[in-house]
């Protein structure tokens, strides 16, 4: 018979596997969300939707046993958000610096895959 926390353990792994194995979707929706508000970066609500993507998946790595997918949703998080600010003052804004959180993001997603498939890899 399996205990209680034998349960929420065995449930936690396979939400985690679940999660892991939708990381390539949502990120690149994200890459998708990111491309079109760059495209328009005065639209508030492709960044409300951008925005809330990237969110997401800053929590949920926490969550799910992904810091690094964590870690890198927030870097970019913080990026669109410096971002959006400069288009709102008038300035130029680091696209270069939005663009390599994302490729952040994109490398630890499939870091995240790859420690999913290694039993000892951590998780």
């Amino acid at each position: 018979m399996t205990t209680p926390d034998e349960q929420v353990a065995r449930e936690l792994a396979r939400l985690s596997a679940n999660f892991v194995a939708q990381l390539p979707e949502q990120v690149g929706a994200v890459n998708g969300e990111l491309a079109a508000w760059l495209d328009a970066p005065l639209d508030a609500a492709r960044y409300e939707t951008l925005s809330h993507k990237v969110h997401q998946l800053k929590g949920a790595g926490t969550t799910f046993g992904c810091p690094g997918v964590s870690r890198a949703a927030r870097t970019l998080e913080r990026h669109i958000s410096a971002y959006r600010s400069d288009i709102h003052a008038g300035r130029r804004p680091a696209s270069a610096a939005v663009e390599s959180a994302l490729e952040q993001l994109q490398n630890e997603a499939t870091r995240a895959k790859t420690l999913s498939r290694d039993p000892e890899g951590g998780r």
